[in-house]
C-alpha cells in the first residue's frame, strides 16, 4: 500500500475575529481545487465522495494547499486521514514557507478507517500557502478530504499557534572604555518608561569576566550610539553579577534589578531608573541560600537566571538549572522580596537540553492566559525559544509553540534581512505593554530583545562574542 502524498489547493476568507464563526469548508482530495499527485482510489470503504488520495511512498510527496485571507486571524484545519500501519507517518507543516508544526499520522488500524486530525495555524491578510512535506519515505498517510473553518478566535488570550518574526542587524555591541575591555553584550532586559528604552544586559570581558551595563535611547535605531554604564561603578559593585531583569515594583514605588550572583538571587533598587548611580547595594532573596529542592536536581548544572512575576496577591521567582528544570518560589507581595519560601519544581524534561535556562513568564493583556517561554538548545546545537500558556502563574502549562519544527522563535521562524548575523536567538525579554511587576505584555505586534552571535564563532562559552538584536512579530493576530 502506498501513502497519499496529494497536493491539496483550496481558497478559504478569514472573517474578523468578532465575526460569527463560519461553518467548516470541505475540500474533497478527488476533485479540483485539490490536486493529487498520486492517483485516486476507491479501494478501501469508508471514504467520502467519490474516492482518496494515494500517493507515492517517498518524502518527495507533500500537500499544499492556498490560503487568501482577508485579516489575520486562525485557521482551523481538519485533515481526514487513513494509516493501514503500525508506523505513524509525520509530516512538516508549513506556512508561507515555514514550517510551524510537525503533525503525526498515527496508524489507524485499516486503511478503512478514517480519522480526522485537526490543526490551528495563523494565517495573514493575502495570500497564504499552507503545506504537508511528509518527513520519512513513508510519505502521507491517505487523504480522504481537508476541512477548513476561518473566523474562530485566535488561542491563548490572542497569542497564535505558531510565530513568525523578522529580526534586526546587531543593534547593542560592546563598548570598551579604559577599565573594560568587553567582549560581548549578552542577557537584555527592557523596560519602555517616560518615552525611552532602558537596557540592561551582563558583559564578558576577555577574560571572560562577567559584569552588567545599563544604557537608554529613545528609539532603537540610537541603540548603538548609546553610552554604556557599567553597573560594576555603582553599588552594585565588582564580583560576578549577570543576567540582570529590571521592574518597577508599584506597591513600594521602586524599581527592582534582579540578577545572579552565582551562588544566589540578587536585587538591587532604585526610585529612578535613568540614574545608574543610583542603585543600593545588592540584598539576597534566599538568605539560607540555595533551597535543597534545587540542590538535589541540579546535578552538574548551575543555579541561573532569575525571573519575578506577580499577580495580586504573590510575587514569584523562577529559575533555571541548566540540568532540566524550572523552579519557582514564592511570597507575598505584601512580604516582598522578603520570605521567598514554598521552591517547586514548576516544570521539567528528561532531555536537559529541552529545558536549558533563560525563562521569561509573562501576562497577556486583556485576558486570564499566563505566557511562558523557556531557552533551549536544538538537534544542531543552536539557541532557541519553546513556549506555553496557562491560566495562572502556578500553571497548569500547557504546550504552545515549543518545538524545533514550531517554536516560539527559532532560526527556521526568523526572516533576516539580507544574510543571517545569528543562528542561535538566545536569552532575552519581550517589550512589555508596562513596567510593572505583573509583567503584563500585549499579544499584538510583539517584540522581543534577544542575544545572537556570528554563526561561525567556536569560542568558550563565557567568550563568545554575543550581539543584541530585536524580533518583530510578522503573524499577529490583532
Amino acid at each position: 500500500m502506498i501513502a497519499c502524498a496529494g497536493l491539496l489547493a483550496g481558497v478559504l476568507v478569514v472573517l474578523s475575529q468578532s465575526a460569527v464563526q463560519a461553518a467548516p469548508t470541505r475540500y474533497e482530495a478527488e476533485n479540483s481545487p485539490a490536486v493529487c499527485s498520486g492517483t485516486i482510489d476507491s479501494n478501501w470503504s469508508g471514504y467520502s465522495g467519490s474516492g482518496f488520495c494515494n500517493g507515492p511512498n517517498s518524502t518527495g510527496g507533500y500537500a499544499q494547499f492556498t490560503v487568501n485571507a482577508s485579516a489575520a486571524g486562525t485557521a482551523t484545519l481538519g485533515v481526514r486521514f487513513a494509516n493501514g500501519t503500525t508506523t505513524a507517518r509525520p509530516a512538516n507543516l508549513l506556512v508561507n514557507g515555514s514550517t510551524v508544526q510537525t503533525p503525526s499520522f498515527e496508524g489507524t488500524g485499516a486503511w478503512s478507517t478514517w480519522v480526522t486530525k485537526t490543526l490551528s495555524v495563523s494565517v495573514r491578510a493575502g495570500s497564504n500557502t499552507i503545506r504537508f512535506d511528509p518527513t520519512t519515505a513513508n510519505g502521507l498517510p491517505n487523504i480522504d478530504y481537508l476541512d477548513v473553518e476561518t473566523g474562530g478566535s485566535p488561542p491563548a488570550g490572542g497569542l497564535p499557534s505558531s510565530f513568525q518574526w523578522r529580526s534586526s542587524g546587531p543593534l547593542i555591541a560592546p563598548k570598551s572604555d579604559a577599565t573594560h575591555n568587553i567582549r560581548a553584550v549578552k542577557d537584555p532586559s527592557v523596560v519602555y518608561h517616560n518615552g525611552r528604552y532602558h537596557v540592561f544586559a551582563s558583559t564578558t570581558n576577555n577574560n571572560g569576566a562577567y559584569s552588567m551595563v545599563y544604557l537608554n535611547f529613545t528609539d532603537w535605531s540610537q541603540a548603538g550610539a548609546a553610552q554604556h554604564h557599567y553597573l560594576d561603578q555603582t553599588a552594585i559593585g565588582a564580583g560576578y553579577k549577570a543576567a540582570p531583569h529590571v521592574f518597577y515594583f508599584a506597591p513600594q514605588q521602586r524599581w527592582y534589578l534582579v540578577f545572579q550572583t552565582g551562588d544566589n538571587a540578587a536585587y538591587s533598587t532604585t526610585t529612578d531608573i535613568s540614574n545608574p548611580q543610583s542603585w543600593t547595594a545588592p540584598q539576597r532573596f534566599y538568605p539560607n541560600g540555595m533551597p535543597q529542592i534545587i540542590r538535589d536536581n541540579i546535578g552538574s548544572g548551575y543555579w541561573v537566571d532569575f525571573w519575578v512575576i506577580c499577580d495580586s496577591v504573590r510575587c514569584y521567582l523562577f529559575s533555571s538549572d541548566d540540568n532540566g528544570h524550572l523552579y519557582r518560589s514564592e511570597t507575598t507581595v505584601a512580604n516582598f522580596p522578603n520570605g521567598m519560601t514554598n521552591t517547586v519544581i514548576a516544570m521539567q524534561d528528561a532531555n536537559r537540553f529541552r529545558l536549558f535556562e533563560a525563562p521569561n513568564v509573562y501576562k497577556v493583556a486583556g485576558s486570564n492566559t499566563y505566557l511562558l517561554i523557556h531557552e533551549a538548545i536544538g538537534s544542531d546545537g543552536k539557541r532557541y525559544f519553546r513556549s506555553w500558556t496557562a491560566p495562572a502563574i502556578t500553571g497548569p502549562w500547557s504546550a504552545l509553540a515549543d518545538t524545533e519544527a514550531n517554536p516560539f522563535a527559532r532560526a527556521n521562524n526568523v526572516t533576516f534581512d539580507g544574510t543571517p548575523w545569528t543562528r542561535d536567538i538566545s536569552h532575552g525579554e519581550m517589550i512589555r505593554s508596562g513596567t510593572d511587576q505583573t509583567m503584563t505584555i500585549s499579544a499584538c505586534n510583539l517584540r522581543y530583545v534577544y542575544q545572537g552571535m556570528d554563526p561561525g564563532a567556536t569560542d568558550p562559552y563565557n567568550f563568545l562574542p554575543w550581539r543584541l538584536g530585536l524580533l518583530t512579530q510578522t503573524n499577529s493576530t490583532c
